[in-house]
């Protein structure tokens, strides 16, 4: 990414245990801005990387079966929505992550796509960073954050998960 001055942000799994809860994951989740993709394929093509899925939000690519790499997801986003993550990063290195904030955004948006089926894994990864980072609905500006991309259902999820002691 460096030699290539190729932009991502790390999300799911391995950005939740960066944030203080582990999780196993076995792909490594990237966000990058939409424009990047191609220079990303080129990239990881050198390291013998394919394709095996592709539309217009994600990239997926796989190594060659003889190398133990993991395969990887990359997120397409428009550039004004990367700078905006970037701009509120974390310092994690070797690859920055968005801040637990906008994590717990980018899950709510993702539970809220129709073509995501199993949505257990998003939502115990937003307690998990939630609590791990002493996120909490009795900050408002956190609360304006859950309003806008997960609506008063996911509010309602929050407060009962909390409130339970789950």
């Amino acid at each position: 990414m460096a030699e290539q001055k190729l932009p991502a942000l790390l999300i799911g799994g391995h950005a939740v245990t960066v944030m203080g809860y582990p999780r196993a994951t076995f792909d490594i989740d990237l966000l990058i801005p939409r424009e990047s993709a191609e220079p990303w394929k080129k990239a990881l093509g050198n390291f013998h990387y394919k394709v095996f899925s592709e539309s217009k939000n994600f990239l997926q690519l796989e190594s060659a079966s003889e190398l133990p790499l993991p395969p990887l997801d990359l997120m397409l986003v428009e550039q004004d929505v990367f700078n905006t993550l970037q701009a509120d990063q974390t310092d994690h290195q070797p690859i920055p992550t968005p801040s637990p904030e906008a994590m717990v955004a980018l899950k709510l948006h993702a539970i809220n796509q129709p073509a995501r089926e199993n949505t257990a894994k998003d939502w115990s990864d937003i307690f998990a960073i939630m609590s791990a980072q002493n996120l909490s609905l009795d900050d408002p500006d956190f609360a304006a954050i859950i309003q806008k991309h997960g609506g008063e259902e996911a509010a309602q999820k929050i407060s009962d998960h909390f409130k339970n002691g789950r």
